[in-house]
Parts: C-alpha cells; structure tokens; sequence
C-alpha cells in the first residue's frame, strides 16, 4: 500500500524537477561562460610566467658545523669531551647582528646594503640539528649557487674562529698548569734522588714526596690530555657544505598551479556576476 498521498507526490515530483532544472541551468551556465572562464585561465598562468621570469632566482647552501669541544681532564667520566659553546647559545649569538664581521657580510653579499642585520633574517637560517647534542645546521642563501656557498663558508670560518677563541683561554691555562706542575714534579724527583742517596727511604718526608710525585704525574697526564685533545676536536664540517644546483625559489609548478586555478576561480566570479546582473535587469525589465 502506498502511503504517500496525491499532494505529497506532486511535491516530491516538482523537487525532482527543479533539481533537474538546477542541473540544467549549471550546464547552460557553463556553456555561455567557458569562454570568459578559459582567458581569465591563461590570463593567470601568463601573470605566472611574468612573476616567474621577474622574480630573482634564490639558491641555498646546507652545512653541519659540528661545535667545538674541549677534552675532560677524566677521561672516562666523558671521553667525548665538552662543546665548548653549546648549538642554542650559538644560535642565540649569530642571531645578533653585532656578531658578524665586514669580511663576513660581503661574503654574502650585504655589503652594500647599509643593514647588517640583514644577514640573519635574509642570508642564513641556523638552528640545532635534530638528533644531536653537538652539531647546528646551516642554511645560506643566495641569488646564484657560488653565492650561497661564499656565505656558508663565510659564516662557518666565522663560528670556526670565534668558537676557537672562546677554547683558546681554557687551552693557555691548562698549559700553564702543566708546566708548572712539570717544575714540581722535577723537584720531587730531585728530592727522591737525593734521599735514595743519603739512605734515608723510610722517612716521612720521602714517602710524602713518592706520592705527591703519583700526584704530579696523575695530573700532567690530565693536562696533556685536555691541551692535545681540544686541539683535535676544534670546530669542523660534519660534511662538506652542500649547495643544490636548481633554484629553491620562486616554485614553478606552485606558482603555475596557483596562477591556473587563480584565473579559473576568478573566471567563474565573473561570470556568475554577470548572469546575475543580466537577470536582475531582466526582472527590472519585466516590472517596468
């Protein structure tokens, strides 16, 4: 039995039919406005070729810089020594404009600018590099590969000297350390010897320089390793710097993509636009 009454399947059967007619009026509509949609189309993608050959080419350059370290007088508490400037602190420090040389800002080309501070913002991207306590990755800019390269290398030999004179006060005071301990140690030496020789081996006084000697020689081992090992773990590449020979801006297929689908949707407010006008006017038309 059909429950539905005379009314309600004339309702259902109008819906019906306006939705068809709805259908129909989206084809007739694209119909008369393919045209106006297709040049605004190419009009996008010819404003995308004018903003790509326009545009100046970017290119980047990529380094790891591993930090500098000094060697731990104990050497089995941490063999891998100290960073001498850890990767955060770095990268607080080269964010400040002051820390950049002449040599370095004409080396990536901000020379003529008149705006140091251009460098962090413009030139370089420096952040820790993921998964390691002692290692920054670098990231330069340029309008030309050979650019980019200048300025990673620039900015490297940079952290490279400056992290090398942050070591060098640490270095000259276990060296002067050392040789003072190396004149100690002669002495207690000369002391064993001269006791050895006057018979006297048992005494206080010599078993108390025995073990200041165990001391000394405890203890130049300890300097030695600081003063040798820190010379060895200074700054350094993880890998040579990495520069891409294709362009990493401006993006042709994002910037193609956007200016088609820019000028189809632009296109299509047009034409909606349009029909609007034209059957306002109608009914304007038909009132009057």
């Amino acid at each position: 039995m059909d429950s539905l009454t005379p009314n309600s399947k004339t309702s259902t059967i109008q819906a019906q039919d306006e939705s068809e007619i709805s259908l129909l009026d989206i084809l007739r509509f694209l119909k008369g406005a393919y045209k106006t949609i297709f040049v605004f189309g190419v009009l996008g993608i010819a404003l995308s070729i004018a903003y790509l050959a326009i545009t100046p080419k970017q290119y980047e350059a990529t380094a790891q810089i591993a930090m500098a370290q000094i060697g731990t007088a104990n050497v089995n508490v941490n063999p891998l020594g100290t960073n001498i400037e850890e990767p955060a602190l770095l990268v607080s420090r080269m964010s400040l404009p002051t820390s950049y040389t002449p040599q370095t800002i004409a080396a990536c080309g901000l020379d003529d600018s008149g705006n140091a501070g251009a460098i962090p913002s413009k030139s370089m991207k420096l952040a820790p590099a993921k998964g390691a306590a002692n290692v920054v990755e670098l990231k330069t800019f340029g309008p030309s590969q050979e650019a980019a390269l200048s300025c990673a290398n620039a900015i490297f030999e940079l952290i490279k000297t400056t992290q090398s004179q942050i070591l060098m006060p640490y270095i000259e005071e276990a060296k002067s350390k050392l040789a003072d301990d190396e004149v100690r140690l002669a002495k207690a030496k000369d002391l064993v010897a001269r006791a050895d020789k006057s018979g006297s081996v048992m005494s206080a006084a010599y078993l108390s320089t025995r073990d200041e000697i165990r001391y000394y020689l405890d203890e130049i081992t300890a300097l030695k390793n600081v003063v040798t090992s820190s010379q060895n773990r200074m700054t350094h590449l993880v890998a040579p710097i990495y520069a891409s020979d294709l362009p990493i801006s401006p993006k042709k297929r994002m910037a193609l993509a956007g200016g088609l689908f820019g000028g189809l949707f632009l296109g299509l407010l047009i034409a909606l636009a349009r029909q609007v006008i034209t059957r306002i006017k109608g009914y304007a038309d038909g009132v009057l």
